[in-house]
This record gives C-alpha cells, sequence and structure tokens, in this order.
C-alpha cells in the first residue's frame, strides 16, 4: 500500500482539528489551564446596583445582578447578537458593538439524537415514543419572589421551586414525562454548580431529551414583564456558558428554541445571554439555563410565563399536541379494527359449522358426511 495513501487519514484529521480550534475561537471560548472550576462559574454583585449593558447609542440591552465581562454576548429579542467590547466595573456598564443580526435557522435537537450521531446508541427505525422525558432542577434553590415570597431567598425551597413544579406540572398535562429533581445544592454560590453537577448525572441516566435548570434573575421588575395574549407573565432568558467545548452547539440549539417561542408566544423569550461560566453544560449541549423573571416580579406572573414556555418546549421536541392525538386515536382504533377484525373470522367460521351441521342433520351425520369425503 502508498504510504501517500496511509498518510491521508492523519492528514484529514490534522485540518479538521485546525478548523475545529479556529471555530472555537470564533466562539469566543475563553478556556484557562489555571481557572477552576468554580472560577468558571457566574459572579453576582453584592450591591443594590445593576449591571447594565448598552448598545453604541446607549440603549439598555439587559440589567441584572450577574456580573458581565468582556467577550459576553447578547441575543436581543428581536435577534440583535451585540458582543461587550469594554466594561466599567465602578458604574457597572458593559459598553457593546453590534455584530449581526441573527437569522435562526430551524434545528432539532435532542440528547437521544445527539447520542445517535456520535455513534453511542444504535439507531431505531421509527420506534420512538410519541413524548418523551424532560428533566428538571433547580442549581440556586434559596431563589425567591420578593412580591410573593416576602424575601429574595429562602434558606431550603424557595419561590421558585413553585415555578419548576408549573413547568413540569404544564408538560405532564400535554403528556410528557417530566424527572423533576428538587435536590437542594445550597448555600446560593458559585460552588453551587459543583453540587449540582451530580444531579445533572443522575438526571442524564434517566435519558432524558433536555433538561432545563431553572432560575430568576435579579434586576427591575419591568426588566422582565410582558403582556402577552391580555395577560402579565415574566419573559424568560436563556443563558449559555462561553466556557465550554459544547457551545457551538448550545448556540444553536438555544436560537432553535427560541425561534420556536417566537412563533408561538411572540416576546416570551427575553433574550439569549451568553456570558462567561459553564452552567454544567459541558455534560450536555442540552442542558439549558432559564432566567424567569426576577426578584421583583410576582411569582404567579413567572408562573405563568414558564407555563407557556412548557408549551414550546413541549412543540419543540414532539410536535403539535392535536397531532399527537390524532395519532393516538388511530392507534386505539387500529387496536380496536383488528380485534374486530379476528372476532368476524371466528363469527363467520362458527356460523358456517352451524350451517353445516343443521344442514346435515345433526353433528354424527355432519361427521359422517366428512368422512365420506
Amino acid at each position: 500500500m502508498s504510504k501517500r495513501i496511509v498518510l491521508v487519514p492523519f492528514i484529514i484529521l490534522f485540518l479538521t482539528t485546525i478548523c475545529y480550534a479556529m471555530e472555537l475561537n470564533e466562539l469566543n471560548i475563553q478556556f484557562s489551564e489555571d481557572l477552576s472550576l468554580e472560577e468558571v462559574w457566574a459572579e453576582w454583585l453584592d450591591s443594590d446596583d445593576y449591571f447594565v449593558m448598552v448598545t453604541p447609542d446607549n440603549q439598555v440591552i439587559m440589567e441584572t445582578k450577574r456580573v458581565i465581562y468582556p467577550g459576553d454576548q447578547y441575543l436581543t429579542a428581536d435577534n440583535l447578537l451585540y458582543e461587550v467590547t469594554e466594561v466599567d466595573q465602578d458604574q457597572h456598564i458593559a459598553y457593546t458593538k453590534l455584530l449581526e443580526q441573527v437569522e435562526l435557522a430551524e434545528h432539532y435537537f435532542s440528547i437521544s439524537q445527539l447520542k445517535t450521531a456520535l455513534g453511542l446508541v444504535a439507531v431505531e427505525a421509527d420506534e420512538s415514543p410519541a413524548t418523551g422525558k424532560i428533566g428538571v432542577y433547580h442549581t440556586h434553590n434559596a431563589e425567591s419572589y420578593v412580591p410573593s415570597d416576602g424575601v429574595d431567598s429562602i434558606n431550603g425551597k424557595g419561590g421558585i421551586h413553585e415555578v419548576g413544579k408549573a413547568f413540569a406540572d404544564t408538560l405532564e398535562k400535554l403528556g410528557v414525562n417530566v424527572t423533576f429533581a428538587e435536590n437542594l445544592h445550597l448555600p446560593h454560590d458559585k460552588g453551587a454548580y459543583r453540587r449540582s453537577r451530580n444531579t445533572v448525572l443522575k438526571l442524564l441516566a434517566e435519558e432524558p431529551d433536555a433538561i432545563f435548570d431553572i432560575h430568576r434573575d435579579a434586576a427591575p421588575s419591568n426588566a422582565y414583564a410582558a403582556l402577552i395574549e391580555d395577560e402579565w407573565v415574566t419573559q424568560i432568558q436563556f443563558v449559555v456558558g462561553r466556557q465550554n467545548q459544547n457551545l457551538g452547539i448550545n448556540r444553536q440549539y438555544a436560537q432553535s428554541l427560541k425561534k420556536i417561542a417566537d412563533q408561538l408566544y411572540p416576546g416570551l423569550v427575553k433574550g439569549i445571554f451568553y456570558g462567561r461560566g459553564n452552567y454544567n453544560q459541558d455534560l450536555t449541549p442540552l442542558n439549558l439555563l432559564l432566567e424567569v423573571g426576577a426578584h421583583t416580579n410576582s411569582k404567579d406572573a413567572a408562573k405563568r410565563g414558564i407555563s407557556l414556555f412548557a408549551e414550546v418546549v413541549d412543540f419543540y421536541f414532539y410536535g403539535p399536541v392535536e397531532e399527537r392525538q390524532q395519532n393516538k386515536e388511530w392507534n386505539v382504533w387500529s387496536v380496536i379494527g383488528s380485534k374486530t377484525t379476528i372476532w368476524i373470522i371466528i363469527f363467520l367460521g362458527l356460523t358456517s359449522i352451524a350451517f353445516y351441521v343443521i344442514n346435515a342433520g345433526g353433528w354424527q351425520a355432519a361427521i359422517d358426511r366428512l368422512r365420506r369425503k
């Protein structure tokens, strides 16, 4: 065999590795060997101030107590992608530049699909269930809503757990199986993400289609308030960590999910924040962090917002409920139809036997006639 032919696979592998490294650089993945896991997770302001991200003409993009860093990006509700170029740490202002108007693509992702694509599971032809499973958990269990809970933090299961339950309940009413892990990862600090990794791994063992880590932001009440279908709800903000190897898929997944939300409930998704951090999205690219309103919003408004988003998730992964119901009814009638056919055949057979016996003059005469034949 020619040496040149033998070298071809290695050359292809080398070029692929270079291209992948260039893609990671374009996506602003900033790894550092001297960063510990806890150091690449989100930081929050201790003061009563908010970080404000602004456009080049000083229009507010987002307000949050989350610390913002150069290189962070934000995709707005109208799909304008901004990148932070400079941060005034004293004034807590993040200045940006406009990168592009993003055209959201219609991709479909699920954990099982990704595993199949990577060759980790065998392909099963057309045997997937009508609805699969969704995993839900809370890294920051203490988060609460001041207007409803009286405080912004409860040492235990805060108000955010009720919002998570509303999400799970709505999905289950739509026919989706949900694993809702209410494990505690207290206290609310950077180490909470390290403690919640075990919860994510246990959820992954259930083989869900996706996992959602449900939080609430800290921001002024008007930052998340939205009127959708004549009802006040809190918007949903996606958070994607820039410092994990799955960022490429994380980005496409979040954007494709936003596209469906924009179609079903315009204005429900506030935007997508691509921030410095990990958020355990290195464990699976379909572990999405959701900010459901802020501590200044009511818990009821957050429940209404997350319930609408549950419909988005259901539609994204499993399609229209009406079609699933029709398919279910068709399957039921198919079973009934097949059983009916069998009984008809049995009935006709018994009727034919009875007619033959009567026509022959009795069982013995019928048997004698068959023997003569």
